[in-house]
């Protein structure tokens, strides 16, 4: 009975980290399938939405054993998804045992994401670079590169406060179209719209309505619907954050 509790805890880590990185529910699905047929459980049955997965398993005695995985966040890694992937491919060639498994994946967990000194560099360059690409001039570069750097320093602060993911969005759109209507006021020259476009692109839910359609397409209904709402969501209060600031500030000039 222990070693199978050991298996069912190993699958059900994998399981509910994919799902917390962004991972589309039929590779959830997938990996805890590959993952219990390598284990020795023949009859697998598997149901993950995007709030969480239920695995139910069938021993050589007949009996059935039922775990479920709820995700109370989600957010996007991909390291974490192709880590999960390269332990479910030895678990289910019997290159590696359940507590091994187990073991790893409870490290990976802990692992710390990348640095945030990092993480503003890389969001404020992305943003920076959009700008150009998106009509921008050299001068409109910096301030979306600023703009990056407010983003990329709000998301944390509000991910420690349980602010919604999708409200964080509104609000930092709300702060990067403040510091670009304040640099269009100090400085002559300044094009809003390339900058406001391009600092908001790093939070835009791109791989959300890729993973929508994905899921949708393989016949997940709920998964693809639920995914889809969440997305649109996000980015209509993107927009809504932007509209409600430029509506400010022209009421205020």
């Amino acid at each position: 009975m222990q070693d199978i509790q050991v298996k069912l805890d190993a699958v059900c880590l994998a399981t509910r980290m994919i799902l917390e990185s962004g991972g589309e529910t039929y590779r959830a699905e997938e990996t805890a399938e590959k993952m219990c047929r390598g284990f020795g459980f023949e009859n697998t049955d598997v149901l993950a939405l995007p709030t969480g997965a239920t695995i139910t398993v069938r021993d050589e005695n007949g009996m059935c054993h039922t775990r479920v995985a709820r995700v109370h966040k989600r957010g996007i890694n991909l390291k974490v998804i192709d880590d999960c992937n390269r332990i479910s491919r030895k678990a289910s060639a019997g290159k590696m045992d359940a507590k091994t498994a187990l073991t790893e994946l409870k490290e990976i967990k802990e692992e710390k994401p990348f640095s945030q000194p990092l993480m503003l560099l890389a969001c404020s360059l992305s943003s920076g670079f959009f700008t150009i690409m998106l009509g921008g001039r050299w001068a409109d570069l910096f301030v979306s590169l600023f703009c990056g750097i407010v983003t990329q320093m709000m998301l944390p602060f509000l991910a420690k406060r349980r602010v919604p993911s999708v409200l964080s969005g509104m609000i930092c759109s709300f702060l990067t179209t403040f510091v670009a209507l304040v640099s269009e006021s100090l400085f002559v020259g300044i094009l809003i719209e390339p900058i406001i476009s391009g600092a908001i692109m790093p939070i835009l839910p791109g791989l959300a309505i890729t993973n929508a359609i994905r899921d949708t397409i393989r016949g997940d209904l709920v998964s693809g619907g639920a995914r889809t709402v969440d997305a649109v969501l996000s980015a209509v209060l993107l927009a809504a954050g932007v509209g409600i600031m430029m509506s400010v500030w022209g009421g205020v000039a």
